[in-house]
């Protein structure tokens, strides 16, 4: 089975409308994947921290369902890592050689961990990271619908 580490910028797509914002369909693919059980998502506990505070910068574009959308990406039983010593020290590297925020190469990190991709759907991250091969655009994967 194929394991991703999303990051939040993916995730919070689950819950716009295509029409809504870029790279949406993207995003919900992989979350049909996830539920049809042909990939794992891994994702650090901060993703609950970085997803509840962008659904409370954009609860006006949620039409009042900030709450069922944050119980809902809990109930769907991803596998949650808590950062540990050695991926912290391998996150602090990181954002010191790419001058990225310790937060966003938490996720980075992770997937160096357990040696699967990260996706993300923020194009300035991703262009910071381009030389890891690992760390993968959204736009620019090749999802099968």
């Amino acid at each position: 089975m194929t394991l991703l580490v999303l990051d939040t910028s993916v995730v919070f797509k689950w819950c716009r409308q295509p029409s809504e914002e870029p790279l949406v369909p993207q995003a919900l693919v992989l979350l049909d994947q996830y539920l049809n059980g042909e990939i794992e998502i891994h994702v650090p506990d901060l993703l609950f921290y970085e997803l509840g505070n962008t659904i409370k910068q954009k609860n006006d574009l949620l039409q009042g369902n900030a709450e069922t959308i944050l119980r809902d990406v809990f109930a769907l039983g991803l596998t949650v890592h808590t950062l540990e010593s050695t991926v912290a020290t391998s996150t602090l590297r990181m954002a010191l050689r790419y001058d990225v925020t310790f937060y966003d190469v938490t996720f980075v990190a992770l997937a160096e961990s357990i040696r699967c991709n990260l996706i993300t759907a923020d194009r300035k991250l991703h262009q910071k990271l381009r030389t890891l091969p690992f760390v993968r655009f959204l736009g620019d994967v090749d999802i099968p619908a």
